[in-house]
Parts: C-alpha cells; sequence; structure tokens
C-alpha cells in the first residue's frame, strides 16, 4: 500500500486553503481565532472535495476483487468436488473429512487489498494461488492512488465531525460575537448565543421531529444518535442543496453565454452601474448618519465618566480613520462648556446599539465600495474591448494605463507573452470561449438534471453519472474515474456557491479579493462550505449508485465516506421521500430559472431587475453610462494631477541641483520653465512662509487679459454671420 497520492493530495489542499485564505483574508488585522477557524473550514471542505474521489477508485477496487474472488471460489468449488471424489474412490481421502473442512472458503475482507487470498490459502497448492492473485490482477489492475478503507475512514471521521462542529456551533457564534455591540466579552457571548437562539430553534425542529420518529420504534443508544445528527444535518444540506442547484445548473449556462455577447454584457454592466450606485448613496448617507451622532454623543458625554469614554474610544476606533482624526482634533480645539448639549442621554444600552450599528455601516459601506471599483473597472474594460474591435493595429489600448506588475518575473511575462496576444484574447478568443463554455455547461446540466430524476432506479441504471461510472469500473480505468469524480463535484459545487452569492437576499455577504474581505464574510462562507459539501458529495454518491443506503440490493461495496456520514436508511419514509421530492423540487426550481420567473416577480414588486426591451431598464442603462463617464472623468483628473505633482517635483529637484551646482552669487541662465525669481542664487529661502511662497507658479497675467492668436480666430469663427442669407 503506497499512501503518498493521499499525502500529496492534502498537502496541496492545504496550501490551497492557506493561498485563498491569503487573498481574500487579512492576518494582520483579523482576529486569530477567526482565521485558524476559517482555514480549518476551508481546508477540512476542499479535503472532503479532493480525496472523495480517491475513496470512489478505492471502492471500485474492493468491488471488483469482491467479484474476482466470488468468481474464483465458484470454479475451487466445482474442482474441489471433482478432487476429492476421484480421491475417494481411489482411497486417498478419509471419509470423516468433510468438504467444507478441507476447502473452507470464507468471504474476503475487503478492508484491505493485501488480503485477497482464501482465508485458508494454505490448503490449495501453489500453482493455484499464482493463478488467483495472476485472475485477479487481469481482472481488476491497480489503482494508483489506492488507501486502506481503514485509513480513509478515520479521515472522514476527522474531517466531518470537525467540520459539522465548526458550522453548527463555532462558526455561527463567532460570527455574531464578531458583530455585537457589546463592550465585554461575556456581553458578546450572551449576545451572539442570543441571536443564534432562532437559528438554532429551526435545526432543533428538525433534529427532534426525527428523534421522535426513531424512539417510536427503536431504543436508542450512542451509534443511533450519532446516526440522528447526521441525518438531520444532511436533510438540511439536502434540501438547501437542490434550491441552490436548481438555480445555479441554469444560470451558468446563460451567463456563459450572455458574456460571450459584447454589447450585451456591456449594457448588463451600465445596469448594474445604475442600481449600485443607489445602495452605494444610500450606505453613504447611512453611515453619515451614524457618524454625526457619534459626534453628537463624543459631545455630549463627559470626560469625567470614564467607563462611557472608554466606550466611546472604542466605538471611534471602528470609524473611518479621516473622520476620527478630525472630530478628536475638533474637539481638543474646543472649550468643553461650548460642546454640551442638553436633553440627549446616553446610557450603555445605547452605546452597545451604537456600536453594532457602525460595524455593520462601515462593513456594508466598505463592501459596496469594493464593488463599486471591480464593477467601474469591468465596464471600462469591456468599453475598451468595443472601442478596440475596430482596430487595424490589433494591439489593444486601454483607457487608463495599468501599473506593471511589481515582480520582475510577472512583468517580463506579460510584456513578452501577453501583450501582443492581449487584442486577440479580449476582442475573439475570449467571446468563443465563453460560447464555448456555454454549450458544455448546457449539456452537464441536462445530464445532471436526468441523473437526479432516474438515480433511483438501479436495475437497468439510468443515471448518466451511474453509466459513465460503470464504463470506467469495467475498463479500470482508475484515474479516469478519478478525474471525471473532481470534474463533477467542481461543477455542483460552482453551481452550488455561485447560487449564494448572487441571490440578492445574500448580497450582504462579499468575498473580494487583495484582503479585502471582511470577517463577517469569511465565516459565513466557512459556514456554507462546511453544512453543503458533505450532502454534495453524497448526493453525487448517489448519482453513481455508490451510496448503497439507496441501493435495494445492498450487495455493493459501501465507500468509507459512506461509511462515516451515514445514509437516511434510519427512517425510510424519509429517504423515500427525499428520493422521490427533492429532485422534483430542484426541476421545478431549474424551470423557473429557466423561465426567469423570479426575476420577473421581483421587477413587478418594484425591485429592478435586468429584463430587455423594459422602458425602466433602458432609463436604469441610459444613467449608467452617465455615471460610468463621471468615473472616467474624475480618474482622469486625478492622473493628470497626479502627473502634474510628479513633473513639479522633478523641476523642484532639478532646480536644487541646479542651485547647488552653480558658484554663490553668480546668475544661472534662465530657462522657460523657471522664473526669473529662480534665476540666481542671491536670496535664500529664510523660513518655511517663503519657501512655499517660491513653489508657487507665477501667473502670466499678460496671457489672461490679451488672448492669443488661435483664440481670437476660433472668436471670430465662430462668429454668426451678418446676414442670414450669406451662406446661399
Amino acid at each position: 500500500m503506497t499512501l503518498w497520492p493521499l499525502t500529496l493530495e492534502i498537502t496541496l489542499t492545504f496550501f490551497l486553503a492557506s493561498y485563498l485564505l491569503y487573498r481574500y483574508g487579512n492576518w494582520t488585522e483579523h482576529h486569530a481565532g477567526v482565521t485558524v477557524s476559517v482555514f480549518i473550514a476551508w481546508f477540512f471542505s476542499f479535503i472532503v472535495i479532493f480525496i472523495l474521489p480517491l475513496d470512489i477508485s478505492s471502492t471500485a477496487y474492493r468491488q471488483c476483487i469482491i467479484r474476482a474472488n466470488m468468481t474464483f471460489n465458484s470454479s475451487v468449488t466445482d474442482l474441489s468436488v471433482k478432487g476429492l471424489l476421484n480421491l475417494t474412490e481411489a482411497g486417498h481421502v478419509n471419509s470423516s473429512h468433510s468438504l467444507p473442512q478441507v476447502f473452507s472458503n470464507p468471504p474476503v475482507n475487503s478492508s484491505s487489498s493485501s488480503n485477497i487470498l482464501p482465508h485458508n490459502s494454505t490448503s490449495f497448492p501453489g500453482n493455484w494461488e499464482n493463478s488467483y492473485n495472476k485472475r485477479v490482477n487481469d481482472s481488476c489492475g491497480h489503482p494508483w492512488s489506492y488507501a486502506q478503507q481503514e485509513v480513509l475512514i478515520t479521515l472522514w471521521s476527522l474531517v466531518y465531525f470537525s467540520s459539522q462542529l465548526l458550522t453548527w456551533v463555532a462558526l455561527p457564534i463567532m460570527q455574531s460575537y464578531s458583530m455585537a455591540g457589546d463592550f465585554t466579552s461575556l456581553g458578546k457571548l450572551r449576545s451572539a448565543f442570543v441571536e443564534n437562539a432562532i437559528y438554532y430553534g429551526s435545526f432543533a425542529l428538525i433534529f427532534f421531529v426525527i428523534l421522535i420518529c426513531v424512539m417510536v420504534k427503536s431504543r436508542i443508544g450512542f451509534s443511533e444518535f450519532k446516526a440522528i445528527c447526521t441525518t438531520a444535518s444532511n436533510t438540511w444540506g439536502l434540501i438547501l442543496l437542490v434550491v441552490l442547484l436548481g438555480y445555479g445548473l441554469v444560470d451558468i449556462p446563460r451567463t456563459c453565454r450572455n458574456y460571450s455577447m459584447h454589447g450585451r454584457t456591456l449594457t448588463y454592466l451600465y445596469f448594474k452601474i445604475a442600481k449600485l450606485s443607489g445602495e452605494k448613496i444610500e450606505a453613504e448617507s447611512h453611515l453619515d448618519d451614524l457618524l454625526e451622532e457619534i459626534n453628537c454623543a463624543f459631545q455630549t458625554i463627559s470626560t469625567s465618566n470614564i467607563r462611557f469614554r472608554q466606550y466611546l474610544n472604542e466605538i471611534l476606533r471602528k470609524c473611518p480613520p479621516d473622520w476620527r482624526s478630525n472630530v478628536i482634533a475638533r474637539y481638543q480645539n474646543l472649550e468643553r462648556g461650548a460642546q454640551a448639549r442638553g436633553g440627549i442621554a446616553y446610557t450603555e444600552k445605547s452605546l452597545v446599539r451604537m456600536n453594532q450599528a457602525i460595524k455593520k455601516a462601515v462593513q456594508n459601506h466598505h463592501r459596496v465600495l469594493c464593488q463599486w471599483e471591480n464593477l467601474i473597472n469591468d465596464a471600462i474594460d469591456w468599453e475598451d474591448v468595443s472601442r478596440n474591435q475596430i482596430s487595424l493595429t490589433r494591439i489593444f489600448k486601454t483607457t487608463f494605463k495599468k501599473p506593471p506588475p511589481e515582480n520582475a518575473i510577472l512583468r517580463s511575462i506579460k510584456e513578452k507573452f501577453y501583450t501582443p496576444i492581449e487584442w486577440y484574447w479580449k476582442c475573439v478568443w475570449r467571446g468563443f470561449l465563453f460560447k464555448c463554455i456555454s454549450y458544455i455547461t448546457t449539456a452537464l446540466t441536462i445530464i445532471i438534471v436526468w441523473s437526479e430524476l432516474t438515480f433511483s432506479i438501479h436495475s437497468p441504471p439510468l443515471s448518466i453519472f451511474a453509466l459513465i461510472f460503470l464504463y470506467f469500473e469495467h475498463q479500470q480505468a482508475y484515474f479516469m474515474m478519478e478525474l471525471f469524480s473532481i470534474l463533477s463535484i467542481a461543477y455542483f459545487c460552482i453551481c452550488t456557491y455561485y447560487t449564494v452569492f448572487k441571490i440578492r437576499i445574500f448580497n450582504y455577504y462579499y468575498l473580494a479579493s487583495h484582503h479585502q474581505t471582511d470577517e463577517y464574510s469569511l465565516i459565513f462562507s466557512g459556514m456554507l462550505l462546511c453544512r453543503l459539501t458533505p450532502p454534495l458529495c453524497l448526493n453525487f454518491l448517489n448519482l453513481i449508485n455508490l451510496n448503497t443506503g439507496w441501493n435495494q440490493s445492498g450487495d455493493k461495496e459501501k465507500a468509507s465516506f459512506t461509511e462515516v456520514i451515514g445514509t437516511l436508511e434510519v427512517l425510510p419514509k424519509l429517504k423515500n421521500g427525499i428520493e422521490i421530492y427533492l429532485p422534483a423540487i430542484m426541476c421545478i426550481f431549474c424551470v423557473l430559472t429557466l423561465l426567469e420567473a423570479g426575476a420577473r416577480l421581483k421587477h413587478f414588486m418594484g425591485i429592478e431587475q435586468f429584463i430587455v426591451d423594459d422602458e425602466t431598464t433602458t432609463d436604469l442603462v441610459k444613467e449608467g453610462q452617465e455615471l460610468l463617464k463621471r468615473e472616467k472623468n474624475k480618474r482622469a483628473r486625478m492622473v493628470a494631477m497626479t502627473n502634474q505633482q510628479e513633473m513639479r517635483s522633478r523641476d523642484r529637484s532639478f532646480a536644487n541641483t541646479s542651485h547647488q551646482s552653480e558658484p554663490t552669487g553668480l546668475p544661472i541662465p534662465s530657462s522657460p520653465g523657471i522664473s526669473p525669481k529662480h534665476s540666481t542664487l542671491s536670496g535664500f529661502k529664510d523660513n518655511g512662509k517663503v519657501e512655499l511662497l517660491d513653489d508657487v507658479e507665477p501667473i502670466d497675467y499678460s496671457s489672461i487679459n490679451a488672448p492669443s492668436e488661435n483664440e481670437r480666430t476660433t472668436s471670430r469663427s465662430r462668429q454668426p454671420p451678418r446676414n442670414i442669407f450669406d451662406d446661399i
């Protein structure tokens, strides 16, 4: 047995989770407990996704060994009966030796690949043993990443129960703790438990219903109690999974098809800019109101009230840095008596509410700003694509020059390889690639929907995933089986988690790269990964008919993952209901998403959605164009100011260098960029005021009063004709 493939996959998964957390989180500012818990949640979830294909191929290999052993046993039994009859007739075998005692061959222990010989193999001749090993190797081969069932069960037990503890207990409390407004740790824990009471209540309701149903039928031990817990968690996850999959399976192919059309994508970006602009204004207004309230409290609460002043200082630390500095400076310059305001009484509860409100407001404002910057960048990039499509030079020209990568290797790769093909990628290849992806994802969606509806039929198997798995198993293509499994699970994950951050109700959570994601969104992503990944993988095992809990025959080898998380056999009626109704519910959501029923319903309720040939959508698109134009002008002014400041700094440094290089008292030749005041060294800078005055550029009033020749020509050309019929 070689465990290096399993060790390699776990190591790569560790580095993948570390890189993603480094990219989206901020290890220096976030709490250490949040960083560690989110990393464990991401790491364990990725382990389930990447190690499950290895478990599938190992299970297929053990199943093949069982079939080969059964075939070999039948042939050995036939030969043994004939041999014993001949030996009995010749008198070489005692009649007291029965056939089962001589040729006892119990079933093979499927937990180990090394124990593939019959239990009493010493009773067989050596050529029989060699024949058995050769026949098994020819029939089953050996997977390159085989792992023993005991190892996988230990790994799944650690990963699954740790992730369930995180997603149902630790992470929800930590999420509420991070947003609590209390000023003490005990108060934050109390608020976290109160906030999660409703959330835990919904889970407890499902749990107690299943518990009562089981208690009616049988006694409950530790194994039954563990099965009930896993059943409740998997049931909740499967119900949420079919809803998310029903939306993502349809919307992802449609989104890829829309991205292949440049005009449609740019129009949709204009629409999103107009909608996000309203959210941005609302977030800024709400933050300004809270800051004004904090300013009032800062001016009202007396400095003698030490406890409240400490609470207020903690609130100020969460405010924007520039605003906080201005408030503190203004407070220090004013008299205390002039600041006091009557009629406002602040209590500890009001300060707790203020602290919680400023946390949410700052987080919401930060999220909206990140979305706004990314959306503006995307819109500018797609406008550049539309403008460069008619270019004859085949060189992609951007509106704003992007800074080169800081790494010298990446900068060299971009200049040598990416820059020459950037026009072809953005103007030609990208649209064609998205169109091909839309066709592929559409085919995958049809296959998944058909397999979800038919996976409960095992004889003959109608699920397309089950047929593909059986083909790879018959061909002993274990590597292709693992590749097929990991690609399928990856598409399931994309459809599921794409829906989470696409639906409007989850827009409060946003994952922003470059260390811009807040703690609340990181914890939320970790909860979803831990909560949805096991039911998602269990659903995939159902599609390939490898979950024996759904197999009526029960003669197939059980996957190690199923051995740990269990099945829904504890409640047969619940199993049958989920088997029939959940796929039907998913198909209903797919049809509703295909018809855009949700978008039309929200549009009818007043929540504007992107609907083609709608008057409101057209107005929002035009508004988005104007907003984008303003943002581009603002960025152009900022770039011009930055360039002007750099030029002035270079001119000043050049002038200072010239002053130091010339002899004292001698005149310096004047240049077009230097005024006569700077052309001699007779007057040195005596103080800071003179230095500031010297840095001001002189104003040429003659150029203002007297128009230039070009301006006079332009003004004459703009004058109306003396006679209105002179142009006839």
